[in-house]
């Protein structure tokens, strides 16, 4: 990309003898570190590079080390340093290539200013010191009280047992909610996570000595574990009792103030990877005491224990269960929760048991879950934290539950999944505020500021990964804190991963970029959602009190959304997102595992990511080794002009860049230069709760997060908005520099009028707006590329809302009209688009008489089907012939018409042959509509046709774009506009821009999907209404 279409970038208003001036008073102040003060020697230099680097308002500053590192690299900056200390004048220092490439203007962001430091040293350990933000610890107490009330009280929903899981992904804060709440209520906090391998870490740290006793099962029935278990339970209330009665009798503590002391004694000593000694005795004391229990209450080893030594032992829990509460929480209601025991990482003990007949059928968490049901009347709440969110195990289905306990209570509590996001971001603008930093895109597009959005686990990180660069190099040896960027990927991917990971790795980067909905209806579906949820960093919603299936997705995260972008980019061999993500939607397509919904939407999202991300390889590097702060490779601006030339193939690029709006009528402005300084910033895709989101005050909101936005189910016009940003990345965003890509998606055979209402997105008319639809299953015979003609009416509006209006309809999904779209993964879109049918389920769809009954049942209705059945002319034939054509074609709801001999197995049988089938030639086109000059056209008199005819000419060599003279069949296509949507007074006739291929083999529908009926409204305005033509 030339410099020239990136656009001048505006810089602050300071001359070269201002900052000559400003880097010289920096001189002075430092003048007696200098070894002279009119000539610089070469130690010195470093310090000068330094000084220039801190004073320079458009450049970052570098530390002693990167600035040894930019002269190592640069050999020439030695003498130019020497003259510029001499002279006193830097313009020339400033102005090297090596400076230059540092500087934060010409799309190279903006670093904003420091948030607030952190405290912390670096550790694990020191995020957790910090103060809590948001109230989700308080809300989960308030929740889990108000479980206990309804128990009380109403019948209908007496708990089996006061349990309640914590199923979140990853960095989430359920850990730390679960600390916070220890200093609030008395907490007895117990880690079960497994022995990592590889020298990798996690915090908090494991109690490794429990974990061992809890999932020492081997050879164990239901009875023993079930004993364990309750011997164990009660030797931590005795174990707490005792250790409370000796630390803390006498000192007139309790309630909050009894709980943060309590916490704090057991908190004493931690550190990144060890539990302090404390915590270390505590458990220790209680695995003791807890078999001594089991060895006093056994009497014949050889069948302990018998039910009634079970029932011994669990009276006996009891007891020690209300000696405790006693002690910790005297005259208590007896109602709210008085004290929290909590499993973290408790996920293994959910693991389904070899089936030991009469002897072993529950899993661990079952027999706990039993031992449990016999505190439920008590105010002690046990909580299992873990991002498994495989629900059969975690969070078992009534059915999927021992049967027998309804005898003790039949509901169980639906985990909680309310964790706290987007903690940071309003510290962020009011930091950008008080240091005066504008909320513009080269401010946003910084790991600082993006470290703030999403989970809390971001901005954690990043102060520990800053504290550490302000330590000295020995420190940072011996506690190594990773980049941002590089942790995320580390977390998206399971920590680097394995290749077992790696499809699902795929999956999760591209989920997080064009939001992808899972199946829900299947099991296989279903357990590769929750592998996302446990491992790569999908968000829970909600999971249903019923618990069958859940609600994930991925929120807006702009540092998880940059990861995503480079693993796509560099996953299997390099090849590019371009290759790598086509490919990994139609796997998982094919697989089942995604929502059926509109393909068309998800193909459409997908297809100007990668655009997006090609433009960016156009661009500049902006990611520097010398900044202090790793900056974004894909999160960042991309020239409007770039990201449109990225996504329509090249020669399309003239036609595109010079067409003017749709009525000519701004001066026939092109829109090359409506949009010369104009930039798009979107990462990743985010679903828009309503129709104000897609509002250019509030789409200001998704370019500082760098989102694009995903319309609602039933959103009138519009599928999707690409915001754009109007000026320098420099400038603040506001209102006023908002515009909008808006994005029509149909995936349908025949291409029908339709309109995009730009008053959406962009009700201010003097802006200019683009709008592209796309019609992916259209299939066309033109092979030419035309400008349109355009009526005029005197009445015409001097407020249409088309004025400033770029539209354009592109037709197919090849590489013959996207550029984004290589011609190797062609039959991945197809793959991407096809539709699902009845005939694609159905097994037997290869036999004709097996599908002509199945017809025959009228899942649904056809004109053929009604015409005979009206007028009884159907001849009584046999079954396999009833529905069979002259040439033996079966009819298929599908719209991909089937011989008779032609084998359709199932659906995926279906998708699998659209990715190994060959790609057809295609070709493409693309129209353009301009408005005559000097001549309005009134069509009057004609009579309107229900389809869309085109005039060819004899001759249209002078009516051809640019570039259009190297094609043959050239035609005129006139047609009219649809309806206005809102307005009623008349208005210009409509024209787009139409890309267009042939696609013989692309599956296609002319009917609305599911979804399209309940988005009846989406484009309909003009859908299907008749024409009129002027013949030429």
């Amino acid at each position: 990309m030339s410099s020239s279409s990136l656009g001048h970038q505006a810089t602050p208003a300071l001359t070269m003898e201002e900052l000559n001036r400003i880097i010289c008073e920096a001189i002075n102040e430092r003048q007696s570190d200098f070894t002279s003060t009119t000539k610089l020697h070469l130690f010195d230099q470093t310090m000068l590079l330094e000084i220039v680097f801190a004073t320079h308002p458009l450049l970052a500053s570098l530390d002693k080390d990167a600035c040894i590192t930019l002269l190592d690299n640069n050999e020439s900056l030695h003498s130019i340093l020497k003259n510029a200390f001499a002279a006193r004048s830097f313009k020339e220092l400033v102005e090297h290539p090596s400076i230059r490439a540092l500087s934060l203007t010409d799309d190279k962001k903006q670093s904003a200013s420091q948030l607030p430091s952190s405290d912390s040293n670096g550790s694990f350990v020191s995020t957790f010191e910090t103060d809590y933000r948001g109230n989700s610890a308080q809300n989960f107490i308030d929740v889990t009280n108000h479980y206990a009330r309804e128990s009380a009280s109403a019948a209908n929903v007496k708990l089996y047992n006061k349990a309640i899981s914590v199923i979140q992904s990853s960095g989430m804060g359920k850990s730390r909610m679960a600390d916070e709440i220890g200093d609030t209520i008395f907490t007895i906090p117990a880690n079960l996570r497994e022995k990592l391998e590889g020298g990798l870490k996690a915090y908090p740290p494991a109690d490794e000595d429990l974990r061992e006793y809890l999932e020492d099962n081997l050879g164990k029935g239901d009875n023993q574990i079930q004993a364990k278990y309750a011997a164990f339970i009660m030797a931590v209330c005795d174990t707490t009792k005792a250790m409370v009665e000796s630390l803390f009798k006498g000192r007139g503590l309790k309630g909050d103030k009894l709980a943060k002391v309590w916490a704090g004694h057991l908190k004493h000593g931690q550190s990144d990877d060890k539990v302090g000694i404390n915590r270390r005795e505590f458990y220790s004391s209680v695995i003791t005491l807890a078999k001594k229990v089991l060895s006093n209450a056994s009497v014949d080893r050889s069948t302990f224990p018998t039910k009634d030594e079970v029932d011994d032992i669990l009276s006996e829990l009891l007891a020690s269960a209300q000696q405790m509460l006693e002690c910790i929480a005297p005259n208590h209601s007896g109602i709210n929760t008085a004290c929290y025991f909590y499993f973290d990482e408790a996920h293994n003990l959910t693991t389904p048991p070899k089936f030991i007949e009469g002897v072993r059928s529950w899993s661990l968490y079952h027999n706990l879950g039993k031992v449990l049901a016999k505190l439920s009347n008590l105010p002690i709440f046990f909580i299992f934290l873990s991002t498994n969110s495989h629900l059969q195990r975690f969070a078992p289905v009534a059915r999927d539950y021992p049967s027998y306990r309804a005898s003790d209570g039949s509901f169980l509590i639906p985990p909680f999944t309310e964790l706290p996001f987007n903690i940071f971001v309003p510290e962020m603008y009011k930091t950008l505020k008080i240091s005066k930093k504008a909320r513009s895109l080269a401010n946003a597009c910084t790991t600082e500021v993006m470290s703030c959005m999403g989970r809390a686990l971001w901005f954690t990180h990043y102060q520990r990964w800053n504290t550490q660069q302000r330590q000295s190099i020995e420190s940072r040896k011996a506690q190594k804190v990773d980049d941002i960027i590089t942790f995320a990927n580390e977390k998206l991917t399971l920590q680097g991963g394995t290749k077992d990971h790696v499809a699902e790795s795929e999956l999760a980067a591209l989920s997080i970029r064009v939001g992808i909905t899972f199946d829900s209806r299947t099991p296989a579906s279903r357990e590769a959602e929750a592998r996302q949820v446990e491992s790569h960093m999908r968000i829970v919603y909600a999971i249903p009190e019923h618990r069958e299936y859940m609600r994930t997705g991925c929120s807006s995260e702009p540092i998880l959304a940059e990861a995503a972008s480079r693993f796509l980019n560099r996953t299997k061999d390099k090849v590019g997102i371009a290759i790598s993500a086509p490919r990994v939607l139609a796997e998982n397509i094919q697989k089942g595992f995604l929502a059926k919904g509109e393909r068309g939407e998800l193909c459409g999202r997908l297809l100007v990511t990668i655009a997006h991300d090609l433009a960016i390889d156009e661009c500049p590097v902006v990611a520097n080794p010398l900044l202090k702060d790793p900056q974004p490779r894909y999160h960042q601006p991309v020239p409007v002009l770039a990201f449109l030339r990225a996504l329509f193939a090249s020669c399309y690029h003239d036609i595109v860049l010079d067409a003017t709006s749709m009525t000519g009528k701004n001066g026939n402005l092109k829109l090359k230069t409506a949009f010369k300084n104009a930039f798009v910033c979107f990462s990743h895709f985010t679903l828009a709760k309503d129709s104000e989101m897609l509002e250019a005050k509030h789409l200001q909101t998704a370019l500082f997060r760098g989102m694009a936005m995903q319309a609602k189910d039933n959103q009138y016009s519009i599928d999707a908005v690409i915001p754009i940003h109007m000026g320098s990345i420099t400038n603040p965003i506001a209102v006023e520099t908002t515009s909008a890509i808006n994005l029509q998606f149909k995936n349908r055979k025949v291409p029908q009028s339709c309109s995009v209402d730009r008053r959406i997105t962009v009700p201010n008319l003097k802006q200019p707006v683009i709008s592209i639809i796309f019609e992916f299953g259209a299939k066309s015979s033109k092979s030419s590329v035309a400008p349109s003609q355009v009526t005029l009416h005197d009445t015409d509006s001097a407020l249409n809302p088309d004025h400033n209006h770029y539209v354009f309809v592109a037709h197919g999904c090849t590489s013959q009209t996207y550029e984004a779209i290589p011609e190797e993964v062609e039959n991945c879109y197809k793959a991407i688009l096809a539709v699902d049918s009845l005939k694609d389920d159905f097994p037997r769809a290869d036999i004709p008489e097996s599908w002509a009954l199945v017809q025959e049942l009228r899942p649904s209705y056809g004109g053929a089907d009604a015409r005979d059945e009206w007028g009884n002319s159907k001849a009584i034939k046999s079954p396999g012939s009833s529905t069979l054509d002259t040439k033996g074609a079966i009819p298929s709801s599908s719209g991909v018409k089937a011989t008779g001999n032609q084998p359709r197995l199932t659906r995926s049988h279906g998708v699998k042959q659209g990715l190994e089938k060959l790609a057809s030639s295609q070709s493409s086109i693309l129209g353009s509509s301009k408005s005559h000059k000097g001549s309005r056209f009134k069509l009057e008199g004609e009579t309107p046709t229900p389809t869309r005819r085109s005039s060819r000419l004899k001759s249209s060599s002078n009516n051809a774009l640019p570039g259009a003279s190297t094609k043959t069949g050239q035609q005129l296509r006139t047609r009219s506009p649809p309806a206005s949507a809102t307005h009623n007074e008349p208005r210009s006739e409509m024209k787009e821009y139409e890309l267009e291929d042939e696609e013989s083999d692309l599956k296609g529908k002319a009917t609305k999907t599911s979804r399209g009926n309940r988005r009846k409204s989406r484009g309909s305005i003009g859908e299907g209404l008749p024409t009129k033509k002027t013949k030429i």
